[in-house]
């Protein structure tokens, strides 16, 4: 188990893949690393966290929109039929308040990985991300139109951009 010095070479390692890349981060109270970005059309934030435990680097992606309540269970069906087009890590259902979120877990076990490989993780997450989150976007809004009683017509729901 890596533990004191070789844990620390993993949180190096974050760091400096991140530096590389010419990434803006910020490191987080309980020592996560945050990235916000912009994607092609939609801002995208990113939270690498570090299981020291499980010999794992987790990267999660949060879209910046809201979902509504009502939604949630229809949405959770077309969301696993996203992740059927994808290879690495996937798409779910967080719920309180419901948003969609990308995962992607790499294990490690004989030691640190590498920069490039964090490069490379991290660039698979944002491109990933980027790729679907229109997708994702459109069945939210295709379950989120509400009839107008009093005028009779179709009323979307407001994209709320919000954060972490």
């Amino acid at each position: 188990m890596l533990v004191g010095t070789k844990s620390e070479a993993v949180r190096r390692n974050v760091e400096k893949a991140l530096i590389a890349s010419d990434l803006a981060y910020s490191v987080l109270e309980d020592g996560a690393f945050q990235i916000k970005a912009m994607g092609d059309d939609l801002p995208i934030n990113m939270v690498i966290l570090l299981d020291q435990g499980c010999l794992t680097v987790n990267i999660y992606c949060y879209l910046m929109f809201e979902v509504p309540e009502d939604s949630v269970g229809k949405l959770a069906v077309d969301i696993n039929g996203v992740n059927n087009t994808i290879n690495n890590g996937n798409f779910f259902m967080a719920l309180g308040p419901p948003r969609i979120c990308f995962k992607m877990i790499q294990s490690y076990y004989d030691g640190p990985p590498s920069i490039r490989m964090i490069q490379h993780l991290v660039g698979i997450a944002f491109a990933t991300v980027d790729v679907n989150d229109g997708k994702l976007r459109e069945l939210v809004q295709k379950y989120s139109l509400r009839r107008d009683v009093m005028y009779g017509r179709a009323r979307g729901y407001g994209y709320i951009f919000c954060g972490p």
